[in-house]
């Protein structure tokens, strides 16, 4: 019996050890540094990626305010009882424009 102790002690302290390891309490193993590289460089593409998607929405906002300016200047210098076919197409464009910023804003670039 006196031989049987030392084993159940042992077997004790290695079945506390384990309850406090799955606990939480074990020591994070490095992450390799492929891994970080990877990570990394995924971020800076989609950095990238966002940048070019925002300076592409202000382009084309650039777009609409000037298309915009041109449709109010081609209105000015008409009158009622001529409306011309340019107008409609120059309204039909600011209209694309803005549909286009529309849904790039919506999905969130």
């Amino acid at each position: 019996m006196l031989a049987l102790q030392p084993f159940i002690v042992g077997l004790a302290i290695l079945f506390a050890t384990m309850s406090l390891a799955t606990a939480g309490l074990v020591v994070q193993e490095r992450s390799d540094p492929a891994d970080e590289f990877h990570h990394d460089t995924r971020a800076r593409m989609e950095k990238e990626r966002r940048d070019g998607e925002w300076q592409k929405l202000k382009d084309d906002t650039d777009k609409l305010v000037q298309a915009a300016n041109d449709l109010k200047e081609m209105i000015d210098k008409s009158n009622k009882d001529t409306f011309s076919v340019s107008i409609v197409k120059k309204t039909e464009d600011v209209e694309k424009i803005l549909k286009d910023i529309k849904r790039r804003a919506k999905n969130g670039f």
